[in-house]
């Protein structure tokens, strides 16, 4: 297990470069000037042009490309031009929400969607397995802003029963009233992520229902429960396992969409005005950490794989 997981850590390196510069040619693609934009509108070409040899903008793409790896194993992403302030400063301050958000989304989606689908799965052709297929084709087939938007007109706009946007109410209120504020975005990024999750458990738990240790377990009298804990979910959990993991990268990265339209202050919110106000260096910090996220989440996926299903670890 040592060995496979060292192994996979290596692996990881190549992949963490590749995105250091995919993000690093997004910066050098998106249109716009950081010295102009840092500088302001009255300032002067011979000023921009002063600024632009300070930060390096005139060296060589691979120059800078150098420069920019050794200022990020500095932890220096750069200054944000909306902000003012480091990169840094405004993403670890925000990170924790955005991981508070996306991981009460990925538990809520995981526990809903095995259940669901193991439900659907053991009684397949009834009505609760076709409902959950129209289930998951409906929550595949709609935009996740636009569900937000509904759930926030329904339950905050209509009924008054939910906080609409924002973390926590003006003076604030506690825990309760940031969970109150959680409700609706949580939903709202769980939805699509518990339909696929509900659809592969399903898929899942037939693959290895018809199996013949699970036909002896019944036939020796073992109640249906014990049955499916025992011995069909320990066996469809690899597979599933796999698609929780790369939905929780989803989740992550989704979370721009969710975050805007309920103004919850995380990475996702703070990346969507740096596009709005073509931040580059907020830009690729954000995309940076989200991409970093999703390499490590896959990570943490092989290795459960490996330790759930050892035929993973020979091969």
């Amino acid at each position: 297990m040592l060995t496979f997981t060292v192994r996979r850590a290596l692996q990881m390196i190549p992949v963490a470069f590749g995105v250091t510069l995919a993000t690093f040619l997004l910066g050098q693609i998106i249109p716009g000037d950081q010295a102009a934009a840092l500088l302001g509108p009255s300032s002067s070409e011979q000023e921009r042009q002063a600024l632009r040899e300070e930060m390096g903008l005139n060296e060589p793409v691979l120059t800078q490309y150098v420069t920019y790896l050794g200022n990020l194993f500095t932890g220096d992403l750069g200054r944000s031009l909306s902000f003012g302030r480091p990169v840094m400063s405004v993403l670890a301050e925000r990170i924790a929400n955005t991981v508070l958000l996306s991981g009460t989304a990925i538990v809520v989606a995981a526990l809903l969607g095995v259940a669901i689908g193991t439900w659907a799965a053991m009684k397949p052709g009834s009505v609760r397995d076709r409902g959950l297929t129209v289930g998951v084709l409906f929550f595949n087939s709609i935009p996740s802003f636009w569900f937000g938007l509904v759930l926030i007109m329904t339950f905050s706009l209509g009924l008054r029963l939910l906080p609409a946007t924002g973390m926590t109410s003006i003076g604030g209120g506690g825990v309760v009233d940031v969970v109150a504020h959680m409700v609706l975005p949580v939903i709202t990024l769980a939805a699509w992520s518990l339909a696929v999750i509900a659809r592969m458990t399903r898929s899942a738990v037939l693959e290895v229902i018809g199996n013949d240790y699970v036909r002896t377990a019944r036939s020796r009298g073992v109640g249906e429960m014990r049955v499916v804990v025992r011995h069909v979910l320990p066996n469809a959990l690899p597979s599933v396992v796999t698609v929780i993991g790369l939905q929780a990268g989803f989740l992550l990265s989704g979370a721009v969409l969710t975050e805007t339209v309920f103004s919850w202050p995380g990475i996702g919110l703070a990346l969507y005005q740096a596009i709005s106000t073509r931040d580059i260096p907020l830009i690729q910090g954000g995309i940076l950490l989200i991409a970093i996220g999703f390499v490590l989440i896959n990570f943490l996926v092989d290795t459960l794989q490996a330790y759930f299903n050892p035929k993973i670890k020979l091969a």
